[in-house]
């Protein structure tokens, strides 16, 4: 739903125009492509490298891992397109707040859909196996597998991603398969199979929990003989013939690379026979079949990780970032191919990075990629500001990009082979991270290294070719006090991973239509609809007392004045009755300003006690295989840090949501960084929590156990400057 701002202006993102050729010469401003104020999807739970996925329907997913060390990862649905999230859990949850099921899980995650939008999500756990879960109703009721689950019964397994076959009526098909549709893949990196790095394990699903082995002529117990080549490469699928498409790097021996592509066809049953499927089963994989995309590159192609993409033409996308000793080499390329050409025709490789330190561009990792109309795609990547090797500590500063890659296509909308033009757009509104982003695997544990980020981040888009991208913001440079005494960086990193959304509100999308949307301007507030308050948070009945109508801010003299619409406030121990498990409501409003994460709250209780603070926010850190980092982020009471305000609660007569309460608290300054007026509130937004201990109280043990305050109802996010 369309969420109207207060005192809206119009702004724009800074945006690059990127030259027809590859060059280091920093890109000059252009109007075009903006964005605006990122949504940030959980104010609690943290994470790494987060996926994000629109079904047909448009509503909008997010998942990610929070660590090895948890066994368990995030799965979140949106209740309102994209403005706010709620956690789904896969399994009975161990207790009524506990939101998230716990073990297996905590590695790479991904989510897929079909046509009719049942979603498809696998979750990596130990690098020993996958679990599996399906939802038809948007995260209401899950259904879930964990062993054999994705990784069919053959333990090793890391880096799994979703393809989905589910062709339309209305197109031609030229796939022999004969089988039921949907018909779900993953492929994961084999971690005991005998190619370039195990090899990529190909397995199907009819409904997908349950996976078979779906490589032809493979012995699915040990893969002794052969594992098709493209591992960690994300693929794409073709609707029209079912060919699966994955890519990766192949060393030469002689330091450079190239980028082969790897085609798998399906037979009658799906099971799918690669181009480098050996002659017989007694010999090993055959390369000379893969298809060349880009030759003799410089470094690796594959720094996290080489992306496929296909569009509504048929076009193949792929997206690569160079991992190279020259720091100058660490940028991301584009190419395409056409169906038409069998896929085998590449364009040239086009760098769509600036290598700019000017614009703080100057060294690439993690590229993504997603195409939409005929020829057009949009690319992401983290970029650094200093020409140095990411893994390095050297107080560089990071932020997404994006470039709008646009390839001239023939009638039926297949590329030509002429160059694209390109747009570049600096999406982040501040750096979203600072220092290293390690690159050494768990070998980042021995260097002290920071992985908060993990290995990638997503770009989707919606129903109009918006651009729609989840990505980590750690400048909040949150850690646990205490929690590592002595040094926090040697096993503890400092930097929660927020999960945040950059939506496209204006400029092109990727159907060839211009986007429209709000924009990222200073304003004093944002309203919501009533109503969307539930517990359960999908699917659930109404909780009036949570149900968070509008949020707004104001400034008077050394004061901030947070002030909340709630559809009734007037009775907290009915609202605490309806969330089993609940003792406290926390209405939070939250905020960064520079690198600091401030909120203001009031908790109140079934005797109707409410207290009112503010201050900074906190974490709570959690150990995982690549060392310690933030996983919940608190807002504590008085007791624990936060300092008293005062604050007032007016209801009338009859609150409802079309005449609700309002909560209002009055901060001094001081308590929240000292805002002046050219301060700027960035992602303000207001949240109703139910929890069974106060923020601040909350253990390592209970966060271990993802007992930890449930978000209720959310408005999201807007920004405002103190003036």
């Amino acid at each position: 739903m369309v969420r109207p701002q207060f005192a809206l202006a119009m702004g724009s993102a800074l945006v690059l125009a990127a030259g027809a050729a590859a060059s280091s010469v920093p890109a000059v401003a252009a109007p075009g492509i903006s964005f605006g104020v990122p949504v940030v999807v959980d104010p609690i739970h943290t994470n790494g490298e987060p996926d994000i996925g629109i079904d047909p329907q448009g509503r909008v997913f997010v998942s990610g891992p929070t660590g090895t060390g948890t066994q368990r990862s995030t799965w979140f649905g949106s209740v309102d397109q994209g403005h706010t999230f709620r956690v789904i859990s896969p399994g009975p949850p161990p207790s009524p707040l506990a939101g998230l099921i716990d073990p297996p899980g905590g590695g790479d995650t991904d989510i897929n859909f079909d046509r009719s939008g049942k979603q498809y999500f696998a979750d990596l756990y130990a690098l020993t196996c996958l679990r599996t879960a399906t939802t038809s109703d948007g995260g209401a009721t899950v259904s879930q597998s964990v062993y054999p689950a994705g990784c069919a019964g053959v333990p090793g397994a890391d880096r799994q991603w979703l393809a989905v076959y589910d062709p339309p009526t209305n197109i031609p098909h030229q796939s022999a398969y004969a089988g039921p549709t949907p018909l779900i893949y993953m492929a994961y990196n084999n971690l005991v199979g005998p190619g370039p790095n195990g090899g990529a394990e190909w397995t199907s699903s009819g409904d997908g929990l349950n996976y078979v082995n779906a490589t032809k002529g493979v012995t699915p117990a040990t893969e002794a003989v052969y594992s098709p080549f493209g591992p960690d490469g994300y693929p794409a699928i073709d609707q029209q013939t079912g060919k699966v498409f994955q890519a990766a790097g192949n060393p030469n021996g002689d330091g450079t690379y190239d980028l082969l592509l790897n085609i798998g066809t399906p037979d009658v049953n799906g099971n799918l026979t690669f181009l480098d499927a050996p002659p017989t089963v007694t010999t090993g994989w055959s390369p000379a079949n893969l298809i060349h995309i880009a030759d003799n590159l410089s470094g690796s192609p594959d720094t996290l990780f080489s992306v496929l993409s296909m569009d509504s033409a048929r076009n193949l996308f792929v997206v690569w970032c160079i991992s190279a000793s020259d720091q100058s080499n660490r940028q991301v390329f584009v190419s395409a191919a056409s169906a038409a050409s069998e896929w085998k025709a590449w364009t040239p490789p086009r760098q769509v990075s600036d290598a700019s330190t000017g614009t703080g561009d100057a060294v690439n990792v993690f590229p993504w990629i997603k195409a939409g109309g005929a020829g057009r795609a949009d690319a992401v990547w983290y970029g650094s500001d200093k020409n140095v090797d990411p893994s390095s500590q050297l107080g560089q500063k990071w932020n997404v990009f994006m470039s709008q890659v646009v390839y001239p296509t023939t009638a039926t909308g297949a590329v030509t082979g002429a160059a694209p033009s390109t747009r570049l757009v600096k999406v982040s509104p501040h750096p979203m991270h600072y220092d290293d982003i390690c690159l050494q695997g768990t070998g980042c544990i021995q260097s002290q290294g920071n992985r908060n980020l993990a290995d990638f981040f997503v770009v989707t888009i919606d129903a109009r070719g918006a651009a729609q991208i989840v990505y980590d913001d750690t400048s909040n440079g949150l850690v646990q006090p205490g929690f590592t005494p002595g040094n926090q960086q040697l096993v503890d990193h400092a930097g929660a991973g927020v999960i945040t959304i950059a939506q496209q509100t204006a400029g092109p999308g990727l159907f060839g239509t211009s986007i429209s949307g709000p924009s990222n301007s200073p304003s004093t507030g944002l309203s919501d609809v009533g109503g969307d308050a539930r517990y359960p948070v999908i699917g659930g009945t109404d909780v009036p007392g949570m149900d968070i109508l509008s949020s707004q801010l104001s400034v008077s003299s050394k004061t901030l004045t947070v002030t909340a619409t709630v559809a009734d406030l007037t009775n907290p121990a009915d609202m605490i009755a309806r969330v089993p498990g609940a003792a406290y409501l926390q209405y939070v409003t939250r905020w960064q300003m520079g690198n600091t994460i401030y909120y203001a709250a009031m908790e109140n209780t079934a005797l109707k006690q409410p207290t009112f603070f503010a201050g900074k926010a906190q974490s709570v850190d959690l150990c995982s295989v690549s060392a310690c980092f933030p996983h919940v982020i608190t807002y504590p009471e008085p007791a624990f840090g936060g300092v008293a305000e005062t604050g007032i609660i007016s209801c009338p007569a009859s609150p409802s949501a079309s005449n609700p309460c309002t909560l209002t608290i009055t901060v001094k300054m001081a308590d929240v960084g000292g805002p002046t007026a050219s301060s700027l509130l960035e992602e303000v937004g207001g949240y109703a929590f139910a929890s069974a201990h106060q923020q601040g109280a909350l253990t390592n043990a209970q966060a271990e156990a993802d007992n930890v305050p449930l978000e209720i109802d959310g408005v999201c996010c807007y920004n405002f400057r103190a003036k």
